[in-house]
């Protein structure tokens, strides 16, 4: 550890007393990606000879490991699954960095058995919640190509199966066309299928059929020749199939694509050419076709809006992607994913209060994952405590949920307190017994069990709060069945 701790003027045999006094594995790379150390728990859960391995390049004997991309990409690794040693392991790893310069790279991890101990000795709602995103990431990527590591899906996922399919197309040309809402991820599962192809290092080019105005998506798709319109490039201009020639080209929106323009991409797939505008030399192409939209083609096909003959070319293979309020069990695992993201981004560590967890497993979502992240994120930077409640998501989506005021009186006048259903008794321990879960009771019910808003209701501490839902528990409980 020399060559990396010099600088630090800190004892080298301390530190490896720290590092081997701490359960989690670690392993410690310099910036030339040589291992300077390795802890006492790394070499047992990885079942190796720590002192075999200092001093031996980690592209060597881990080359794709998780420490070796926080190296590469100087971009911290977070919750990663990795196969190494003929184990699953959950990896977080960081670049290192003094003074600017970076000077090597740190990992963490912990194994499946170790997973399942967490889960055995602890039952919280936060930590079941990471150990549930824990386990879970270990199950997904043993079904999913490792590619896919980025489209977070929840093990029990109603798509598992859908993506699974994934690994067989993709050696293929066959063409796909993905189906889904706006923000499920059709774009992060066409790159997927790109970089799982034989045509991975050849060329991705995306381009969104309903962004581009009309009378330009014509040039954008297959390039023009000078003087072919005013303003055109003295030299002419490629066009997005010409980019993508030996690659995929992913038609984003292609629902979205005019009638008349369909026809000539219809040509240009059938015939595996293209003839750029105003020009006239023939170019040969060599391009896979991914395409994805939110509309219904067969309606549009119906309605003659759509070209069939095109939607049978595109059409080898269909994937349909239900929108997230169809997959609640994966809206779970995102947040936990992005929460965690958050905190390294943010340095700060916050979670989210039950309240608001429920309400966004319970919120429609029109914009699906983009949605759930942006939302996420707003509350994560606006959470005044270590939990995002529901007041810190943006008004955009809770103006439903708090329209009604958290401080409206529990009760009304023409809804009078039933004192008489009360004090059948002159033990003023047991009445205020009473008042007190009545009290609860009524905040709950008019807060639709957000106990946020009936904390503030009955204008008392959070922890007071949770002390008289713990200590009348039975009675509320008997209330609520």
């Amino acid at each position: 550890m020399e060559s990396a701790f010099s600088s630090f003027h800190v004892d080298k045999d301390f530190l490896s007393v720290i590092f081997d006094s701490i359960h989690d594995g670690i392993k410690i790379v310099d910036k030339d990606g040589k291992f300077i150390f390795i802890n006492r728990s790394a070499e047992k859960n990885m079942n190796i000879v720590r002192d075999e391995w200092i001093g031996r390049s980690v592209h060597e004997l881990l080359p794709e490991s998780i420490i070796l991309k926080a190296l590469k990409t100087e971009v911290p690794q977070i919750n990663k699954h990795s196969f190494v040693c003929n184990k699953n392991f959950i990896v977080h790893a960081s670049p290192l960095t003094f003074k600017g310069k970076l000077v090597g790279a740190i990992s963490t991890h912990k194994d499946e058995d170790e997973i399942e101990s967490l889960k055995a000795s602890f039952d919280h709602f936060t930590l079941n919640k990471y150990i549930h995103f824990l386990e879970n990431e270990l199950h997904r990527v043993q079904i999913l190509p490792l590619e896919m590591k980025g489209f977070v899906v929840s093990k029990n996922s109603t798509i598992v199966n859908e993506l699974s399919k994934i690994k067989k197309l993709a050696p293929t040309d066959i063409s796909v066309l993905i189906r889904g809402e706006s923000g499920v991820g059709k774009e992060v599962i066409a790159r997927n299928i790109h970089e799982l192809s034989n045509r991975i290092g050849n060329p991705y080019i995306t381009i969104n059929c309903a962004a581009i105005p009309e009378n330009l998506l014509e040039s954008e798709l297959f390039g023009y020749e000078e003087g072919a319109f005013t303003g055109a490039k003295r030299s002419g201009k490629k066009g997005k199939f010409e980019l993508a020639n030996g690659g995929t080209i992913f038609l984003d929106e292609i629902g979205d694509m005019n009638y008349h323009l369909q026809a000539k991409l219809l040509r240009v797939l059938q015939q595996k050419e293209l003839v750029r505008v105003g020009g006239e030399e023939t170019i040969p192409l060599d391009v896979r076709v991914i395409a994805a939209t939110n509309k219904d083609l067969v309606s549009m096909i119906q309605h003659n809006t759509f070209r069939e003959d095109l939607y049978y070319r595109i059409n080898g293979i269909t994937f349909n992607i239900p929108p997230l309020r169809e997959r609640k069990m994966d809206i779970d695992i995102l947040i936990s994913h992005f929460l965690k993201e958050f905190s390294y981004k943010y340095n700060k560590k916050i979670g989210i209060s039950k309240e608001a967890h429920y309400f966004l497993l319970n919120h429609p979502l029109p914009g699906n994952v983009r949605e759930l992240r942006n939302v996420l994120e707003h509350g994560f930077v606006l959470a005044e405590t270590n939990e995002i409640e529901i007041e810190d998501l943006p008004k955009s989506i809770t103006s439903g949920q708090i329209q009604e005021s958290s401080s409206a009186p529990l009760f009304t006048s023409d809804e009078p307190v039933p004192l008489s259903t009360f004090f059948d008794s002159m033990d003023l321990s047991e009445n205020i017994k009473k008042v007190e879960i009545a009290l609860i009771i009524k905040a709950l019910t008019k807060s639709n069990n957000n106990r946020s808003k009936a904390i503030k209701m009955l204008g008392i501490s959070r922890q007071s709060f949770y002390e008289r839902l713990k200590k009348y528990e039975k009675e509320i409980a008997q209330y609520s069945n």
